[in-house]
């Protein structure tokens, strides 16, 4: 850098207030804020792809002996008969409602009379024939059919004593015993994504994912009790397996959290009371003067806090400018951030390829 005074952020600064929330913590040197960020997918589809259909094929196909294996299964594991299955389609929905939550695609789910049989168990059929496929997407060489070709969970409950500390009648500590109760929830799924214009599987993924119920009381009953259904637990364990695989196929937007400084001269203190209620603008105006500063510490922190002035108005390449010159100052916290801000400008590059297709 030419000099140690950075571009100013301007409007950009202004239009990024709406994404400051502040979580308070007074007793502290550092504010923190939290940052939407939009998350580019684990895989990148084609670009012609702007449209999904989801469809389910976990249900057994009827007179081959798979139904009653499902049964027999239930019933020995203690799950109910139609958990799987009632789970598998709250996995499906888990996964519309992530996708609908994407600005890059459209999603629609096929009609039950039209869901497709599989296996109802962990193994999973061959590939769907592409007659089949270009029929559920409706000839569209644009849309993309996701199918959950496999389900499968597991449901393991177990329990434990711990002592804990209480106070007693007379005032004096005692040791009391409190009883708690886990579900742990493994759900088990096998995705295929089917690209009707090349005919092609784009993607073909196996994902375990776990959930974890606790409940405690004084009794064993009273801890049990507190714990959601079998069925409840299994259902949001399903969605929340649904939601993981929209991650994976679509960008996302999440929330990111962040640290500035607060206190190391009065001129922090005053930009900590604009970032407080998200004006980015006086703020950063206020850090960019304090940078310049002859007290190494303040001109440090300012430094650190422009990182994030910058990160807030979208210009990551400033803001890995600023960040560098905190950790050149000997600020301790600026490495992690710079590697944070790195990682940003690695995903934003791979999320314009992805967003590039959006028409």
């Amino acid at each position: 850098m030419k000099n140690s005074t950075f571009r100013p952020l301007g409007i950009f600064l202004a239009a990024a207030t709406i994404f400051g929330a502040l979580i308070a913590t007074p007793s502290c040197k550092f504010g923190h804020t939290s940052l939407q960020v939009l998350q580019p997918a684990d895989v990148t589809l084609p670009a012609h792809i702007q449209k999904f259909v989801l469809a389910d094929r976990t249900r057994p196909e009827k007179g081959n002996g798979q139904q009653a294996l499902n049964i027999l299964e239930g019933i020995l594991t203690g799950e109910g008969i139609f958990q799987d299955k009632w789970a598998s389609e709250d996995c499906l929905e888990g996964l519309r409602q992530k996708l609908t939550m994407t600005p890059r695609f459209t999603v629609t789910v096929a009609a039950m009379d039209t869901a497709l049989k599989g296996t109802g168990r962990r193994q999973t059929k061959p590939p769907l024939a592409w007659d089949v496929v270009k029929k559920l997407v409706g000839g569209d060489t644009t849309t993309a059919l996701v199918v959950l070709e496999a389900f499968d969970s597991n449901t393991n409950l177990f329990n434990e004593v711990v002592q804990t500390t209480q106070r007693g009648p007379d005032g004096a500590n005692i040791q009391v015993p409190e009883y708690r109760a886990h579900g742990k929830i493994q759900v088990y799924t096998v995705w295929r994504v089917y690209d009707l214009k090349t005919k092609t599987i784009v993607d073909q993924f196996t994902q375990e994912s776990w959930q974890q119920y606790d409940g405690s009381g004084r009794t064993l009953a009273e801890a049990e009790s507190r714990l959601p259904s079998r069925s409840d637990m299994t259902s949001r364990a399903g969605v929340h397996a649904g939601q993981q695989y929209g991650h994976r196929i679509s960008p996302q937007y999440i929330w990111v959290a962040r640290e500035y400084y607060r206190k190391g001269s009065p001129e922090l203190k005053t930009a900590a009371r604009y970032a407080k209620y998200s004006n980015w603008k006086l703020a950063s105006d206020v850090w960019n003067k304090g940078a310049q500063s002859s007290d190494p510490k303040a001109a440090r922190r300012a430094s650190y806090n422009m990182a994030l002035a910058a990160e807030v108005a979208g210009d990551l390449d400033l803001a890995i400018q600023w960040a560098e010159r905190a950790a050149q100052m000997g600020d301790r916290r600026a490495p992690v951030y710079l590697q944070k801000l790195q990682q940003r400008k690695w995903e934003a590059e791979k999320l314009k390829q992805q967003m590039d297709g959006k028409k």
